[in-house]
């Protein structure tokens, strides 16, 4: 085997392989006995008839153009190791020579991973972190406020005769008439008073309030022009309106009692408070240390040229694509109704994620590169553990997973183990 290796573009490289006669000729026998085990003829087993018999069946040139299939498989990831590549696109093979009697001669041209000259990213990293790092503080303010929001998560209702005010939960049926064709009913509908609920029909939440369980009432509510709802903007609708009851919010006391209620691993309330501190602390530190995460990776892309391929930027914007796809399906929407929304053809949203692509793409080769300089590695144990650790956390078996799902699982939990590790090493610099 010949191989001749040319630069083209951003990257991108053009292989010619030679492969010579006497190579090609297991690549025949190779695929002889494939198209014969594929085919019933006459006085033959699958897979015994004579090459002369296969090419009288199938024609000379599709055998040939088996054989070379066969070759590219074997001479292209050979050829990649011996000249020491990290392809990154599938390559296009293009046939220079193919006759019987010559050798078999082809062109493949696909991108590798781009040089990138990297600056002192230790350097770059200390400065930042030096600069950047904020200590961190809890007040007693932050504390209130997250006890409070416990209280609120463990609020019951009780029933009352009286007017209804904010932070009432009630029980309305309704009825909203805009015409004689449109029509929209509710029976025994409850939320929240205060919480916005009906934002769109601005003042229909006011029409409850002071209203008592049984009473009724008739109003109009006017749809602001600026409502983004064309079909309704500027119309009146006709509502009806009973309220069947309503509930007062009664908030637990905060005592001893109810801090074991909730945490079976503290004695009493100043234990509770303590371990909440420690978890608003915790999740500020996080956060502090993303902000430095993202820093860092700013100053590293304005720090080093890349010379990113289009077909990388090309496939980050289809996971932005992805990703979108996945949040609408969760709240039910379509791509396509999602587009109609907004107003716009996918081709508009590929051109707004394009700069964002490319910043992501620049942060994965140069992040990439570093790992690959400091071999910073993940271990197969390490990544079979925090597999294990997410089966056991979702209650569910590896056996229920497919094959596929489970090497995604195996991937992503990698590069998110090799990260950590990348900036473990960086932070610390």
């Amino acid at each position: 085997m010949e191989i001749q290796l040319e630069d083209l573009e951003k990257s991108k490289k053009e292989m010619k392989i030679t492969v010579s006669v006497e190579e090609m000729e297991k690549h025949l026998t190779e695929a002889v006995n494939e198209l014969s085990s594929e085919m019933k003829i006459k006085g033959f087993r699958p897979g015994n008839a004579p090459k002369e018999v296969v090419e009288n069946a199938v024609g000379k040139e599709k055998v040939w153009e088996e054989a070379a299939k066969k070759a590219i498989e074997e001479t292209y990831p050979e050829a990649i190791k011996e000249k020491d590549l990290f392809p990154i696109s599938q390559p296009e093979v293009e046939f220079s020579q193919l006759a019987p009697g010559n050798p078999f001669i082809y062109k493949a041209k696909f991108y590798i991973m781009p040089e990138v000259d990297l600056p002192d990213y230790e350097k770059i990293a200390k400065e930042i972190v030096k600069k950047e790092s904020k200590e961190v503080k809890v007040e007693e303010k932050e504390v209130d406020e997250t006890m409070e929001r416990i209280r609120e998560s463990r609020a019951t209702r009780k029933e009352v005769d009286r007017e209804a005010k904010k932070g009432d939960s009630v029980s309305i049926d309704f009825k909203g008439k805009l015409d004689d064709e449109n029509e929209i009913k509710e029976e025994d509908f409850n939320f929240e008073l205060g919480t916005g609920q009906f934002a769109t029909l601005e003042g229909f939440e006011d029409q409850i309030l002071k209203m008592k369980a049984g009473e009724e009432k008739e109003f109009k509510i006017e749809i602001p022009e600026d409502s983004g709802n064309e079909h309704l903007a500027g119309k009146k609708i006709d509502f009806s309106l009973k309220l069947n009851s309503v509930k007062e919010k009664e908030l637990p006391e905060l005592t001893d009692d109810f801090a074991k209620s909730l945490h079976h691993n503290v004695s009493g309330l100043d234990e509770l408070k303590e371990k909440v501190r420690e978890g608003i602390e915790s999740e500020k530190k996080t956060e502090n240390e993303e902000a430095l995460k993202m820093k860092i990776v700013q100053s590293l892309i304005k720090n080093t040229e890349v010379d990113i391929p289009d077909i990388l930027v090309e496939r980050e914007i289809d996971n932005m694509k992805s990703q979108l796809e996945m949040q609408l399906s969760q709240s039910g929407v379509g791509f396509e109704d999602y587009l109609n929304q907004i107003g716009k053809k996918e081709e508009d949203l590929r051109s707004e994620w394009s700069d964002k692509a490319e910043e992501n793409v620049a942060a994965a080769i140069i992040l990439h590169k570093i790992s690959e300089k400091e071999d910073i590695e993940v271990s197969e144990e390490e990544v079979e553990e925090e597999v294990d650790k997410h089966f056991k956390m979702s209650g569910r078996t590896k056996e229920e997973e497919t094959q596929e799902s489970l090497e995604r699982l195996r991937s992503y939990i990698q590069d998110l183990k090799k990260n950590q590790k990348l900036f473990d090493f960086l932070m610390k610099s």
